[in-house]
């Protein structure tokens, strides 16, 4: 029996993994039944991030624990409403899987930590720049003590068949992971992917190489005759990839890098802009906020206050 405990603003996607993969595997096997419940401590109509609606019963204190639980966090998460029943399911030895904004919230609630935990790769950049997290990891999965943090989000499937997989047989797991149009179930083992510079499905290897330079450099920025040694071409060739691929300039595409993450220490952080500006790689909060609004329309202030204006 499975708990899907949601929170308002939570991640559809991860709601969806978490029943598609149950209700996939009832279908493959007659006989086979895997229930959920969906729960919230906020009970009835709860919305997602995108409007979504599902209906939740209510999470009551301690009571009515499954075998497994599963948090989705909201994008405004009030963790202290569930981990009262994540702790109570830890002490009975049953799993708990903490997905994305739920890890963040709990590592943020939680800290100091004694063991390995894991978060979504934007977040963890986030939680580094507040704090001291010295366990934290870009793990997909880490366990500590039976608390799952967990990356979420698209890999949430995997999670959910590699659970399975420690009751059922490896021909009926490979029937599911096949079944949800998977190539593989990396489960808990292996690190998340963190950015595009990670990612060479779409972008050539010396572009990617490049990207992954500006990405481990947010707070002191390159040059851009630095990135392209370091990705191994020169600059014109750089620039010709960059043209050609994203259509922009390595350093309009590094200046909108940083300021994609300005807007998230912003918004999920009580950094000063002053801090933010630093983090970021600006000499000042008003060169912060003039390059701020040029690109997203808003100012710091604006973003941190929730203004939904829709970025570029």
């Amino acid at each position: 029996m499975f708990e899907i405990l949601v929170e308002p603003g939570f991640a559809p996607l991860e709601l969806a993994s978490i029943i598609s993969v149950l209700q996939t595997a009832n279908e493959l096997q007659p006989g086979l039944r895997f229930d959920w419940h969906v729960t919230s401590p906020t009970p009835g109509l709860v919305n997602s991030r995108s409007d979504m609606l599902v209906r939740a019963e209510p999470a009551i204190g301690t009571d009515y624990l499954r075998d497994y639980l599963f948090v989705v966090g909201g994008s405004a998460g009030r963790p202290e409403a569930w981990l009262p029943r994540v702790r109570a399911m830890q002490k009975l030895q049953r799993p708990v899987f903490l997905l994305s904004e739920a890890a963040r919230d709990y590592i943020k609630l939680a800290a100091p930590l004694s063991g390995p935990v894991t978060a979504h790769w934007r977040d963890a950049r986030t939680l580094t720049e507040t704090g001291d997290y010295p366990t934290l990891s870009q793990a997909l999965v880490e366990n500590n003590s039976g608390i799952h943090t967990c990356a979420g989000r698209a890999h949430t499937a995997e999670i959910v068949i590699r659970l399975l997989a420690e009751t059922l047989s490896p021909q009926y797991c490979a029937e599911l992971t096949s079944a949800m149009i998977l190539e593989t179930a990396r489960g808990f083992s292996g690190d998340q992917p963190s950015g595009a510079g990670q990612n060479a499905n779409f972008l050539g290897s010396r572009l990617v190489k490049a990207i992954a330079v500006m990405e481990q450099n947010i707070e002191h920025p390159l040059r851009t005759a630095e990135i392209a040694d370091e990705a191994g071409i020169s600059i014109r060739q750089l620039e010709r990839l960059f043209l050609t691929h994203v259509q922009t300039t390595p350093a309009k595409y590094y200046t909108r890098l940083r300021l994609k993450q300005a807007r998230k220490l912003a918004s999920d952080t009580k950094l000063t802009f002053l801090e933010i500006a630093i983090a970021c790689g600006f000499s000042s909060s008003t060169a912060l906020s003039n390059a701020f609004q040029r690109e997203f329309g808003l100012t710091p202030r604006q973003a941190r206050k929730g203004d939904n204006a829709p970025s570029r």
